[in-house]
């Protein structure tokens, strides 16, 4: 993440929470960072004039102006593509409605990979099961910007290693699976997250989606579709 990114997530983290303050151990777990790095950059921001201030006593730490914000931050090709997932699995609850739209707002000003990866990439599966116990891994969060910026990568999945186009990410039985397209013979795979070892970018690209394979293998899945 950029300072620039960071220092934006910082004012919307304590933004979020005020008038409550957050101390530097929960805003340097949630930025990925040391303390050090954030007392840096609340330094920065006072210094900046972003109306910042400490609170004493044990449950104080930083809290900031309720109404402050900093110019808008357009979010990463993979943030867009999180947000329009995440509203898009609304579609069915009291929130469909508002979900959809906050969902066109994103997608409005992202770049034209993430709205393709919307209309006709990813897509959650309504077959849900029981609930996954799956173990976090930090490297699986590399498919979503994958996928929308069209990038190869290389997979070690139950001890193979596979390179592969990301195409879609599905919802089923309390997992997600990528469906992508394996090298070098070619054909639709899947693949769960818990299964995947690790994910490497290789730095290319790829340009065909294969969307009439895709279709084709998912048709006998029954499909909730992203956009309501």
């Amino acid at each position: 993440m950029k300072r620039s990114e960071r220092l934006h997530a910082v004012v919307d983290h304590l933004r979020a929470r005020a008038p409550r303050p957050v101390s530097t151990v929960r805003l340097a777990a949630e930025l990925g960072v040391s303390r050090r790095t954030v007392e840096r950059d609340l330094a920065a921001l006072r210094e900046a004039g972003v109306p910042v201030y400490g609170v004493d006593g044990r449950a104080g730490g930083y809290s900031i102006v309720a109404d402050y914000s900093l110019p808008p931050l357009h979010l990463r090709a993979d943030e867009a593509l999180a947000a329009a997932v995440a509203l898009g699995l609304l579609a069915r609850s009291p929130f469909a409605g508002a979900a959809r739209r906050a969902r066109d707002r994103i997608l409005a000003g992202a770049p034209e990979p993430v709205r393709a990866a919307v209309s006709g990439g990813v897509v959650p599966v309504a077959t849900a099961g029981p609930a996954g116990s799956a173990t976090a891994r930090p490297y699986l969060d590399l498919l979503p910007g994958a996928i929308a910026e069209r990038r190869v990568l290389r997979l070690r999945y139950r001890g193979e290693v596979r390179e592969v186009e990301p195409l879609r990410l599905l919802r089923g039985d309390g997992r997600w699976y990528l469906v992508a397209w394996a090298r070098p013979a070619g054909g639709v795979r899947g693949f769960r997250d818990d299964r995947i070892e690790s994910v490497e970018p290789t730095g290319e690209r790829f340009v065909d989606l294969h969307r009439a394979e895709v279709d084709a293998d998912l048709a006998r899945w029954d499909l909730t579709p992203l956009t309501p």
